[in-house]
């Protein structure tokens, strides 16, 4: 990409960019150029034009291939949104076709959209599931941009993604943005890997040719100090966590009680289930039951410091009205535990409120007026009504709640919120975690942090909400000598750390980070060893199991999802198979889940199966050994009912390929299609008919009507013709002869 071809003036100069859409920077112009020779990442602080450097080379991309694709991905709709509406106007397509495709889009409307040329943008889930489905094939894209690139570890739906599209492209280009891919080299060597990255594109807010374009970001700290009504309840909380540290040390499973935090919960839990595994022994039990215990009080602890008394008195209120477990019967009969709670309720009473709620409301009386706005980030939900509920009382300020979809804030509600904020219907955003990321809110004048977060990610992103276009300030509210603090110094350990990482991926330019990011390094990784190839294997999942359709797909298996109200795969019509996970297992008989289902399941399939997977059944609830041996013996003795077991997904997967090989091609019976979708042409109803008969695969369906010409034909053929075509062998003949002539009872 020449620069005579990008730039003139102060505006990019392209055949595919809008004249007079998109400011010529020399930086971004660079990056695009090194992004265009191979697949990168780029990092760039917030506010300076991620996007852009996306549209200068989704542009030349598609002046290079005019026929092809663009998909850029970005984990939320919200963010899908903006990111068409930014591209739309820069961007010249012969086409015209600009398309955001999420869940809300039904399945069959997204499928005929795919195949339509232009510039796509979607969530990563709906991608992935419109891949494993077959819904959407990736051939024909030039591009594929991952915004928000960090997410691309475990199992985000990038890596999936990445893999499928470099598997069929012959020509791919990956392009992933971030403005902050953490501290961990480590993680980020991985996130490389996954998508097949070899080179990094990264500046820093103090690069010359970046500095012109950086709006100054003032940082203050607040800091207030709790009353003595908070450490009353405190002093409680600790003195009935001790309680139960002891206990654990008594029990030798812990050496020590003082410093213990969550994280060290976290870890012996783990250390606990994994000993459970390889005895029985009482003593692990009451010290799992301790641990949980444990991790109650940290959160309520963590609710007091930095929520306030309202968050926790509703903590205890849920706990109250439905304890659930022994840990939580067990702190609802303890006394200190007790006193806490009847501490918080009378300062909930008396109107008692977290000091940093009075500061905040302070703070914004002062700075809110004329045209100013400003967001409020808060860690939890409910904390967001409650500082909604405290600002909506001033008549200067006009808040409203923005929070994620689990509180039935609808993608559509959260795009109208965010037009609304942006067009001065309101002041004041009071979000969780869900207003951290992306959201193009260019004119924000304040960002306050009610609580400092742990997270490097997370502080860099909030901050990013202000200093875009105009100078901005951030406040972060601070309890002293609280959980705060902590999480404040952790945060700044961290961004310290990032920013070390991205300086010497800087210096070390493209040979910086060693990836396996060649095709041929995954290969192995797709298909199982030994698979004959011949006829597709043809797997029904229930649309739940998406972890283990990913791993279907990946080994190009044709999955096929839809709701099943009896097993979780069907790898025949005769075969279906209930997956588990250990700790599923467990609960299910527990909650007396299990029996129901295997009788379903033994009822309704001739071949059923129980897959349970994980190597441990011991770790998970409170549950003795004896039950889980009996739930194993019943399902094999009482209702016929084999139990496979697997390590995890992969295993499970490659097991779900063995029964449906087994199945569909040692057997040659079909897997029933029937209930998934109605046929929509003639030729897949005559298909659709055919297939209906006794122990015939779509496949035999086919051949049956090239054979014959016609279903009637079909059906009216004698046992001997039937012979003659391939895969329809004496028995399969007679069966097909004696069902059509068996009269109707």
């Amino acid at each position: 990409m020449s620069q005579e071809t990008l730039q003139e003036d102060s505006f990019i100069q392209h055949p595919r960019i809008v004249e007079g859409s998109l400011e010529a920077r020399t930086y971004q112009e660079v990056i695009a150029a090194e992004a265009l020779d191979q697949n990168t990442i780029v990092v760039l602080p917030t506010g300076l034009g991620k996007t852009a450097v996306g549209i200068l080379v989704a542009a030349q991309r598609l002046e290079e291939r005019p026929n092809s694709k663009i998909l850029m991905l970005a984990p939320t709709k919200p963010l899908a949104e903006q990111h068409k509406k930014e591209f739309s106007r820069c961007l010249e397509i012969d086409t015209d076709v600009f398309e955001v495709l999420t869940g809300e889009t039904g399945p069959e409307k997204r499928e005929d959209i795919w195949k339509e040329v232009g510039a796509f943008f979607g969530t990563p889930q709906t991608v992935e599931n419109d891949i494993i489905n077959g819904r959407l094939d990736l051939s024909d894209f030039s591009l594929v941009i991952f915004d928000e690139v960090h997410r691309a570890t475990g199992d985000y739906p990038y890596s999936f993604i990445a893999d499928k599209y470099v598997d069929s492209s012959d020509d791919p280009r990956i392009l992933g943005l971030t403005a902050s891919p953490g501290g961990d080299r480590e993680k980020i060597e991985r996130v490389a890997d996954n998508l097949y990255v070899d080179n990094f594109e990264t500046r820093t807010e103090d690069d010359a040719d970046v500095e012109p374009y950086v709006e100054e970001k003032e940082t203050n700290w607040v800091k207030v100090q709790l009353d003595r009504n908070f450490e009353r309840v405190k002093k409680q909380l600790e003195k009935a966590e001790r309680k139960r540290l002891s206990k654990l040390k008594g029990l030798g499973l812990l050496d020590s009680t003082s410093r213990v935090q969550k994280s060290d919960l976290l870890k012996l839990r783990g250390e606990i289930g994994s000993k459970l595994g390889e005895q029985d022994d009482p003593k692990l039990y009451q010290g799992m039951s301790h641990v949980a215990a444990c991790m109650k009080i940290e959160h309520a602890l963590e609710l007091l410091e930095t929520q306030g008394v309202k968050p926790l008195y509703q903590f205890f209120e849920k706990m109250e009205k439905d304890p659930g477990s022994k840990a939580a019967k067990s702190l609802l009969d303890d006394e200190n535990f007790r006193n806490a709670m009847s501490v918080t309720e009378w300062m909930v009473n008396n109107g008692k409120e977290h000091p940093k709620l009075e500061e905040l409301e302070k703070l914004l009386n002062e700075k809110i007026e004329d045209d100013k706005n400003a967001i409020v980030f808060t860690q939890y939900r409910d904390t967001v009504d409650l500082i909604h509920e405290k600002m909506d009382e001033k008549a200067d300020l006009e808040p409203v709640k923005f929070k994620g979809q689990k509180e039935n804030f609808t993608q559509k509600r959260q795009i109208e919120i965010l037009d609304e904020f942006r067009d001065g219907d309101y002041n004041i955003l009071v979000s969780t975690s869900v207003g951290e990321e992306g959201l193009d809110i260019p004119s924000v004048d304040y960002v306050f942090f009610y609580e400092p977060i742990p997270s490097e990610i997370r502080t860099i992103q909030r901050r990013g909400r202000t200093g875009r276009q105009e100078s901005g300030e951030i406040y972060v509210l601070m309890a002293e000598d609280t959980r705060d603090e902590g999480h404040y110094w952790s945060a700044k350990h961290k961004e310290e750390s990032m920013k070390e990482v991205v300086e010497d991926l800087k210096g070390e330019g493209s040979n910086g980070v060693e990836v396996e990011s060649s095709k041929e390094s995954k290969e192995g990784q797709k298909t199982l060893d030994g698979f004959s190839g011949g006829e597709e294997l043809v797997i029904i999942a229930d649309d739940r199991e998406n972890k283990v359709m990913k791993e279907l797909s990946r080994k190009d298996v044709k999955v096929r999802s839809q709701r099943l109200e009896v097993g979780d795969f069907l790898v025949s019509d005769r075969a279906a198979v209930e997956r588990k996970k250990a700790e599923d297992f467990v609960s299910s008989i527990i909650d007396n889940r299990l029996f129901p289902q295997l009788r379903s399941l033994a009822g309704q399939f001739e071949r059923p199966v129980l897959l349970l997977e994980g190597e441990d059944l011991h770790g998970h609830r409170d549950i003795h050994p004896n039950a889980v041996r009996g739930a194993l013996s019943s399902a094999v003795l009482d209702f016929d009912i084999p139990v496979l077991w697997s390590s995890g997904l992969e295993e499970t997967s490659e097991l779900l390929i063995s029964l449906a090989r087994r199945e569909q091609e040692d057997q040659d019976r079909s897997v029933d299609l029937r209930g998934e979708r109605s046929p929509k042409t003639e030729k897949e109803l005559q298909e659709y008919l055919v297939a209906g008969l006794p122990k015939v695969s779509n496949t035999l369906a086919e051949r049956l009507l090239e054979r014959f010409g016609s279903v009637k034909e079909v059906f009216s053929a004698s046992e001997t013709d039937l012979k003659d075509v391939e895969g329809i062998g004496e028995e399969k003949a007679s069966r097909i002869v004696d069902i059509l002539g068996r009269e109707y009872e």
